[in-house]
């Protein structure tokens, strides 16, 4: 039997956790793409555009400060980011003596997708690069 991981990965970073939890929401257009319509409260809703103008919708289906967030991806454009619909984004964050872990998983982003590859190689620049990069 065929086993589909969903993408994951996690970073430590040397902040506190409220600042990654910061990151996260109105930190979001600085290391992510340029945000709009943007509601950061449990039931709350954004959307993430990019240069190219592709972009996402999430709705804030679980939002504990400093601890854990939880999106649902709810609309997107172009037709391959429709994949995402469905898709839910899990950030996880644990606060240590003298680092904050920060916990990524996306269930759904499988190898079964036609976008798998390019997702996880971007997932990967954006958070092991881009957020680690915001939060030093």
């Amino acid at each position: 039997m065929e086993t589909l991981s969903n993408y994951s990965t996690e970073i430590e970073v040397p902040v506190r956790a409220k600042e990654a939890f910061k990151a996260l929401n109105e930190g979001l257009d600085a290391w992510w793409g340029q945000i709009s319509h943007a509601d950061f409260s449990l039931n709350g809703a954004f959307t993430i555009t990019f240069d190219n103008a592709y972009w996402w919708t999430f709705k804030i289906i679980e939002y504990v400060p400093d601890k854990r967030l939880i999106w649902e991806c709810i609309a997107g454009e172009p037709v391959f980011n429709k994949e995402w619909i469905g898709h839910t984004l899990h950030w996880n964050i644990e606060e240590q003596p003298s680092k904050t872990l920060v916990k990524f998983l996306q269930k759904g982003l499988t190898p079964r997708l036609h976008c798998f590859d390019v997702c996880t190689a971007t997932w990967d620049m954006f958070i092991t690069q881009k957020l680690v990069a915001y939060l030093k």
